[in-house]
């Protein structure tokens, strides 16, 4: 498949991931859309071109690992596993539902999910394990994991990155959701993260920035980890909280809010032409 036709299918992936979020959000009656859809092109080019995965075999010893640090965004990785045929697509109608193993945040009872996450800090450090693990036991797979910007308030991650530097992990990948906006307001108003690259860069990273919509930069960077073969690499994503839809970007109303059918209704008429919700 060339270039272009690569980056249209996966651009229709991200928009199928956005709808999909919105039809899980409604069948939950709200949860996190901001920070879900933000993260959907990441998820379509990881899951659709990027990861080495098996659906049917999704314990494969072999596979990649993705850690969904940002736990909050689980209907992101709900939406897009549901695609990639690891859960059936009826699970996305009992999202957060009586006995349902899709719930708010990430749970290892669903199939294709590698940890339970949602108490933001933890996601990195144990991906560095995975990292770490790979290599002692001479296994090939790579671990991504992605990371929200307003968890890297969370003084962990800073220690796990300093140790995955330490270790020269070069098979560990964390893409940072840069969407600027946390639960109650935007991060450089609460704790400012920027200069971000280069805070990583002083941790032993290689830092790559790109528009994290713009699905031809989302794939170059993926293809072309690691960066450095004596690091592990750094991805900053700058991104749109509830890109797509214009009521929901760009402010924290929508990190996490009620969704109702008439809301339902005015995403997914917003999403509903190639060219919404996803690319650049």
């Amino acid at each position: 498949m060339d270039k272009s036709a690569l980056v249209s299918r996966l651009e229709a992936e991200a928009r199928q991931i956005r709808r999909n979020v919105w039809r899980a959000l409604r069948a939950g009656g709200g949860g996190h859309a901001g920070g879900s859809c933000s993260a959907a092109d990441i998820l379509a080019a990881l899951y659709f071109h990027r990861l080495r995965v098996r659906p049917d075999e999704p314990d494969w010893p072999e596979r990649d690992r993705f850690v969904l640090s940002k736990g909050h965004a689980n209907a992101a990785l709900g939406a897009v596993l549901a695609q990639a045929g690891f859960i059936a697509d009826e699970v996305l109608d009992r999202f957060y539902g009586f006995e349902s193993p899709f719930g708010m945040h990430p749970d290892i009872k669903m199939p294709g999910v590698e940890m339970c996450t949602g108490a933001l800090g933890h996601g990195l450090a144990v991906a560095l394990g995975m990292a770490l693990g790979a290599r002692i036991q001479r296994k090939p797979f790579h671990t991504f994991v992605m990371l929200g910007d307003g968890e890297l308030h969370e003084g962990s991650n800073w220690e796990a990155a300093m140790s995955a530097a330490h270790y020269r992990l070069s098979n560990l990948t964390a893409i940072v959701d840069f969407n600027k906006i946390c639960q109650s307001g935007r991060v450089d108003e609460i704790i400012g993260v920027d200069p971000l690259a280069e805070k990583w860069r002083a941790f032993g990273w290689e830092v790559r920035e790109i528009d994290g919509h713009d699905m031809a930069q989302v794939v170059e960077a993926l293809d072309s980890v690691p960066l450095d073969p004596e690091r592990p690499t750094a991805i900053i994503a700058h991104t749109v909280k509830g890109k797509g839809v214009d009521f929901a970007e760009n402010t924290y109303v929508w990190h996490s809010n009620s969704v109702n059918d008439e809301i339902l209704a005015k995403a997914l008429a917003q999403l509903a032409e190639p060219g919404a919700g996803g690319g650049s």
